[in-house]
């Protein structure tokens, strides 16, 4: 099923104008769409208890070019959880971090997480121009939207300096910030990512080999520690979570 068929390309989804632009900002690079299996790509269940029932849907989007190996969008709509999850996983010709999303509106809280993802460690993956213009960019949305508190360790290794890395409280001022500040600044990151992964030159084999096991690090962990899990779990049961986790969301070709 088309995402463009679904309530995901309706304005009562809450990241709908998120995904509109990804889609808008790809078919401008040539982007094919990645036909993946029908049961991941759409799918709706209920959950809770019989006297408090309620429906989830699922829609998952993908796309492929010549620079990008695969691409994907994880949307979920609920009563009590509503999901954007974009990645972008280059080709490993190119020395170019993940471009990671994820928007998640929680029972009481929204969840915001938008990086340049590292398979490699910093230095050897952000040059300082690149890091400048993202914690440039970083630094003006935290102004006046504020940061979570510190991530662990183990996680932070996963995120570069120029993460965007939000807890808002479920208010009308949340909505202003996101439809506004975020909204911007996902355009911002999402723009340069683009530009920086098509001005990029083709590394040499031995190089390839390093971010390839990057890759699969990151990826392998993903699997393994998906901080979605339990929410997945609780809307579309244990199999078919297991499944898309380890089939399609964090693949390694």
């Amino acid at each position: 099923m088309h995402i463009q068929k679904t309530i995901f390309s309706k304005d009562e989804w809450r990241w709908s104008k998120f995904q509109k632009y990804i889609i808008y900002k790809l078919d401008q690079y040539d982007f094919q769409e990645y036909k993946i299996p029908s049961k991941y790509s759409f799918k709706e269940s209920s959950y809770g208890s019989r006297k408090n029932n309620a429906n989830a849907i699922l829609c998952t989007w993908a796309a492929k070019n010549h620079r990008i190996n695969f691409c994907r969008s994880v949307c979920i709509n609920s009563p009590t959880y509503c999901v954007l999850n974009f990645l972008i996983i280059p080709k490993s010709q190119y020395n170019i971090p993940f471009f990671g999303v994820d928007f998640v509106s929680l029972p009481n809280y929204h969840l915001l997480v938008l990086d340049f993802q590292p398979s490699l460690h910093i230095n050897k993956q952000f040059d300082e121009d690149l890091l400048e213009e993202l914690l440039t960019i970083k630094d003006e949305f935290h102004q006046k939207v504020p940061m979570a508190t510190k991530m662990s360790e183990q996680i932070a290794q996963f995120f570069s300096p120029g993460v965007i890395w939000s807890k808002l409280p479920k208010e009308e001022l949340s909505e202003n910030l996101i439809n506004n500040n975020l909204y911007m600044t996902f355009q911002k990151y999402l723009d340069l990512y683009i530009k920086i992964l098509f001005r990029a030159q083709e590394v040499d084999l031995e190089f390839q080999k390093k971010i390839i096991n990057g890759q699969i690090h990151y990826l392998e962990y993903r699997k393994s520690k998906d901080p979605a899990r339990p929410m997945l779990k609780i809307l579309f049961g244990e199999t078919f979570t297991e499944s898309l986790i380890n089939n399609l969301l964090f693949k390694i070709n």
